[in-house]
């Protein structure tokens, strides 16, 4: 499961963004937020000491993710894109290993894919 690992949500429906988060608290994981907005993520990721991986919608309320994604990236921290929509193709192409899924997921498929990327963070940063 996600033992402890701290996951960002950023998600502007609040229902989904609930789902998320129940998600990963039946996998042992610790939710920080939701965030609805790009604002508010990027508010989040710079109040919060520590964050393992994050879980992004494409589209929020006040804009594309691209502004949370690229500080997530900045900061080293593996992303999971969940969205009803497709990954644009700039971001596809500043980030090739992203990992996007469609929704609707089920939910050992979420975790399985956090699980990955930050397994494979971690693997980098004692590389």
């Amino acid at each position: 499961m996600l033992a402890g690992f701290r996951v960002l949500v950023v998600e502007d429906e609040a229902l989904i963004a609930m789902g998320i988060s129940a998600m990963l608290t039946d996998a042992e994981g610790v939710p920080v937020g939701p965030a609805s907005s790009v604002r508010e993520a990027r508010q989040l990721i710079r109040d919060v000491a520590m964050l393992d991986a994050a879980v992004l919608d494409v589209n929020l309320a006040d804009g594309p993710v691209t502004p949370v994604l690229e500080a997530l990236s900045a900061r080293g921290i593996p992303t999971v894109v969940y969205t009803g929509g497709i990954l644009p193709e700039d971001i596809r192409h500043r980030h090739p290993d992203l990992i996007a899924l469609s929704k609707p997921v089920l939910p050992a498929r979420l975790i399985g894919e956090l699980r990955k990327a930050i397994g494979t963070s971690a693997r980098r940063s004692q590389a």
